[in-house]
């Protein structure tokens, strides 16, 4: 991980409530602190943390109430490999905080391998359960306050990835200048996220 002189790597740990008399595990949130928008920084997306079974719950209700990004991919994906590149490009501006204007970040970045299915069974339920199906690699999943609201499938430039995360954080920039309302359990609006039923 690149990180300038004046720049420090922040470490928050945190435990997880005890689910059904099972503890869980500590789970570490890694952000940069310090960086500005000026100031251009890459992210070494293979140190990210990989989402399985056992930190699922905490990662995507994580204490800091951040939106998360899942990138779904397998090590014998080609087009997996070279999304990080854009990734390494386009997560800097959303993962770091800025010490001038006492701003935090505004995503978690995580990693799921889609071949893992024995260790992440209750993850692809999640999955399964909100119709965020897909069939296609590298796929981007963006959950916001715990649950997936959007899935984009395929190679991306840095470029692409900045406008999908923009026009889909609660606190990006939408056409016209608007800012895109905080979603909350029942999605942006009071609107269930969950797909109709016919």
């Amino acid at each position: 991980m690149l990180i300038a002189a004046s720049h420090r790597l922040v470490v928050e740990s945190f435990a997880p409530a005890t689910v059904i008399g099972v503890a869980r595990s500590p789970i570490t949130l890694f952000y940069q602190e310090g960086t500005s928008s000026e100031q251009q920084m890459n992210i070494d997306t293979s140190k990210a943390l990989h989402i399985i079974d056992s930190n699922h719950e905490a990662i995507l209700n994580n204490p800091l109430s951040l939106p998360v990004l899942v990138d779904c991919y397998t090590n014998k994906c080609g087009p997996c490999k070279l999304i990080e590149r854009s990734l390494e490009q386009a997560l800097p501006k959303f993962t770091t905080s800025s010490d001038d204007n006492q701003s935090r970040p505004r995503l978690h970045f995580v990693k799921w391998d889609a071949e893992s299915t024995d260790i992440s069974k209750e993850f692809m339920s999640i999955l399964r359960e909100h119709d965020m199906t897909f069939r296609k690699l590298p796929t981007l999943l963006l959950f916001i306050d715990g649950l997936p609201v959007v899935l984009k499938s395929g190679m991306m430039s840095a470029a692409a990835i900045d406008r999908f995360l923009e026009e889909h954080l609660p606190d990006g920039e939408l056409r016209g200048g608007e800012r895109r309302p905080r979603v909350g359990p029942e999605g942006a609006l009071g609107v269930s996220t969950r797909k109709m039923n016919r």
